[in-house]
């Protein structure tokens, strides 16, 4: 058998009609297994919901009994992934009801919140963490012979209030040739970051029109994100699906205790992946540049944010429940794996607790 080639009992599941494949050991769930594969069901993971069926076409696996399931089903090779075990090769095909089920679940998460665009100016004033300004300057002279970083500096000042204004280095590097070259026509990328405001990038030409933005519910279940036009606040577009981490758990906590036995690293390049995923579907849809794509912005429960940012989560589960930040400062997107702007800022919503957390304080 060629499993045995690869030892310690491993066996390898198929998933019809998609024909993904997973290997996992002896004893694993089916659930497991089509986390592993990358094919998404409905489920508890518990065997209350009766949701995750497959139908078991060829191998073996050792199923619980269940009232999910009529006597004729069971018959027909029918299990359900979270309580069935693998015990050898098998080969499974996921109905068009389970197919289905996902479909409209997140679907549903996705659409749930995406408001008229009308009504977005009313509800919320427009202040986004990151903006694209077009600036004219005027060209140096013999009177006036500021450093290119500081004409730049002078002119974003004369349009918003920027009293702790700073750039990076390779910025800085690439501003007098993109000056000269643009005929000092150019447009600057600015985010906010507590009281600093931090020169993005910049760009030749008129580009203020082109500043998106993906707003992110990380999600125990679910991963649901939003795609915004930061100049006008609408929202363009918006896609959902499952929490790849469920597989190792559908509870924080025995997420929490993965991380501690593994490594948070696994868990953040799960939820990690979800949302890049999410984010390139919206983007091509829309026929938007992923580097136009300037900031996310994260809301998740305190345990979620810490997975999403790597950070140690042992201590949320312990008396008395202490996070290793309740308020994580703006990072670089890329730090964390999300591909949006290479300079693209992700922000982490801060919370309220150790089990609390994607609060917005009152009138931000």
């Amino acid at each position: 058998m060629e499993a045995q080639l690869r030892g310690n009992r491993e066996y390898r599941v198929t998933f019809l009609p998609e024909g993904k494949e997973a290997w996992v050991v002896a004893g694993a769930t089916l659930l497991s297994a089509a986390a592993a594969a990358g094919v998404e069901l409905p489920s508890g993971g518990d065997g209350i919901c009766g949701r995750c069926r497959l139908i078991v076409r060829r191998g073996k696996v050792e199923a619980a009994p269940t009232l999910h399931l009529s006597r004729e089903e069971v018959k027909a090779g029918y299990v359900l992934a979270c309580q069935a075990r693998v015990q050898g090769d098998v080969e499974v095909e996921v109905p068009p009801e389970s197919r289905e089920a996902v479909a409209a679940a997140v679907d549903l998460d996705a659409r749930e919140f995406l408001a008229p665009e009308a009504e977005a100016g009313e509800k919320f004033p427009r202040a986004p963490l990151v903006e694209k300004l077009f600036l004219s300057l005027p060209p140096p002279t013999l009177e006036d012979n500021l450093g290119d970083q500081e004409r730049l500096f002078r002119e974003v000042r004369r349009h918003r209030p920027a009293p702790i204004l700073q750039a990076g280095l390779k910025v800085l590097q690439a501003i007098p040739a993109l000056l000269r070259e643009s005929d000092w026509r150019v447009t600057a990328t600015l985010a906010q970051r507590g009281g600093t405001v931090e020169l993005l990038q910049v760009e030749p030409g008129d580009r203020s029109g082109t500043a998106y933005g993906v707003a992110v519910d990380v999600g125990t279940s679910t991963v649901v994100a939003h795609l915004l036009d930061l100049n006008s606040g609408n929202t363009l577009d918006a896609e959902a699906k499952y929490n790849s981490q469920r597989a190792y758990g559908e509870e924080v906590t025995r997420r929490i205790i993965a991380a501690e036995r593994e490594g948070p690293a696994r868990l953040q390049a799960l939820v990690v992946e979800d949302i890049n995923d999410l984010v390139s579907l919206m983007v091509e849809r829309r026929g938007i540049r992923l580097s136009d794509v300037v900031a996310v912005l994260c809301a998740g429960n305190t345990a979620m944010v810490h997975f999403l940012l790597r950070l140690p989560p042992g201590a949320l589960r312990r008396h008395p429940y202490v996070a290793a930040a309740l308020a994580p400062p703006p990072v670089r997107a890329a730090e964390v794996g999300i591909r949006i702007n290479p300079r693209g800022l992700l922000y982490a919503l801060p919370g309220i607790g150790g089990w609390v957390g994607g609060t917005s304080p009152p009138g931000s």
